[in-house]
């Protein structure tokens, strides 16, 4: 989701807005995603501040609308010879009241300031990660424009941003994540030889932030699928690997299942120890014999090496939903090519079939 819907979810959210079904798919996706989590405590502190900055310019109009009418009535209760003493009195007042709208207006404008300020950094900081990952699409687009052929030609304007997917099938069926996708209105797939595949999404699954995309050309077909889907789940310690576009170019990264749950104890999920940065979200996730064993979600940001992966049980239920006339689900049942190979061919025969998301809004 793009940044002004994002602001306007968590809004909702906290102003209690959303109806159970929507309350409950985004809680789910607030566990597995620390960095939202982040944001809407920020934003929940945010307009806690406005709020209070609110009361108390509310409590001081009306101590000021207060204030005529008692010195009215003081005036009235004077005798006449008092009248000079009166006048004194009220300068005095006026003076009084004067250096304490002054202070208080002071106060408002360096709360304000130190709101400001706050909000600056929280920006800043959201901004450096975004600029980050549109630099790599920029160079990527640049490099899409210099070697992909007529046929297969992409957009001229780079995207806002960018993820993973992998294929499920021979025809063009693919999987990411929800997060990756959502909000956008045209997707590009591209492979790594440059070639560029409008894509559309076909369906989504909130819940476990996963997403089935389908690219549009009918025509469109792979190899058949190296790897395979794992049914049984895997075990703690067991070492995978996974690649993904967190740059221009492929990355393989390495690692083990370092807990059997997922963040906040989600038990759709996996704890993997392996590096990951912005652009992996919706790689693969396979182990040493290259079965799938899950897909790549998000990773801690207070923790350097500590990713999430839903597992491939859940991907699996997901497939079955698909319309049996369209998505063929022997693709991913054929015999595994990675077992037994060295991790280098692994990742050679891998490569093909792994493709980074460009999405445009």
């Amino acid at each position: 989701m793009n940044e002004l819907h994002k602001i306007q979810e968590i809004e909702r959210y906290l102003d209690g807005e959303m109806a159970a079904p929507e309350k409950e798919a985004f809680e789910t996706l607030l566990r597995r995603n620390p960095d939202l989590q982040r944001e809407v405590s920020d934003h929940e502190a945010f307009l806690s501040q406005l709020r209070g900055h609110g009361q108390r310019q509310d409590l001081r109009a009306r101590m000021n609308a207060i204030h005529p009418r008692a010195a009215a009535a003081a005036q009235q209760a004077q005798p006449a010879q008092a009248t000079i003493v009166s006048m004194t009195s009220r300068r005095r007042t006026w003076y009084s009241v004067a250096a304490a709208a002054s202070i208080a207006l002071v106060t408002s404008l360096a709360t304000m300031a130190i709101m400001q300020r706050s909000a600056k950094i929280s920006y800043t900081a959201k901004y450096e990660d975004v600029r980050r990952v549109l630099n790599n699409i920029q160079r990527s687009q640049n490099a899409l424009i210099r070697d992909i052929n007529n046929k297969n030609t992409g957009p001229a304007n780079p995207g806002t941003y960018g993820g993973t997917c992998f294929a499920i099938s021979r025809n063009g069926y693919m999987v990411t994540n929800y997060h990756v996708i959502a909000g956008a209105d045209s997707i590009y797939l591209q492979n790594n030889k440059g070639e560029a595949f409008k894509a559309v999404s076909v369906f989504e699954d909130v819940s476990s932030d996963l997403a089935v995309l389908r690219v549009a050309d009918s025509t469109f077909r792979t190899a058949p699928l190296p790897y395979t889907l794992k049914k049984d789940p895997s075990r703690l310690g067991q070492e995978v690997f996974s690649m993904g576009y967190p740059r221009d170019e492929i990355v393989f990264g390495m690692g083990y299942i370092s807990a059997q749950t997922g963040f906040n104890g989600d038990t759709l999920a996996y704890q993997v120890s392996i590096p990951v940065n912005p652009g992996n979200s919706g790689a693969p996730l396979l182990d040493m014999n290259g079965e799938l064993i899950g897909i790549i979600t998000g990773r801690q940001s207070t923790s350097e090496g500590i990713a999430f992966a839903v597992k491939s049980g859940h991907l699996k239920r997901l497939l079955e939903e698909l319309p049996k006339e369209k998505f063929n689900r022997k693709d991913l049942k054929q015999k595994n090519q990675l077992i037994g190979l060295p991790r280098v061919d692994q990742a050679r025969k891998l490569e093909e079939f792994v493709y980074m998301v460009k999405v445009y809004n």
